[in-house]
């Protein structure tokens, strides 16, 4: 069976949530710690915002988009990386 997963969802995610929670119920909770760190590095940061007229902006921007609409989550996250690395080196943002 091949179901989408809902728009926003992130395997990835989900996986860190399910180990920060096991940790908390186990009692572990430097290694809780750990997984909500991790959770803020890896996806709960929002969707990177390209500067407006910076054509490398609006093509990782693109291409985000159109990797969301094939629900491909992998690329999403790519593109989402990439225009970080691409804001930060050229326009000076702070790593968010």
């Amino acid at each position: 069976m091949n179901e989408r997963a809902p728009v926003g969802y992130c395997d990835v995610c989900a996986a860190l949530r399910a180990q920060r929670d096991a940790a908390h119920a186990a009692g572990r909770e430097g290694e809780a710690g750990v997984r909500e760190r991790e959770l803020g590095a890896h996806g709960n940061l929002g969707p990177a915002v390209p500067v407006a007229g910076c054509e490398v902006c609006a093509d990782l921007a693109a291409r985000r988009a159109r990797a969301r609409a094939a629900y491909d989550y992998s690329a999403q996250t790519d593109m989402n990386v990439r225009l970080r690395a691409h804001l930060e080196e050229e326009h000076g943002a702070a790593p968010s």
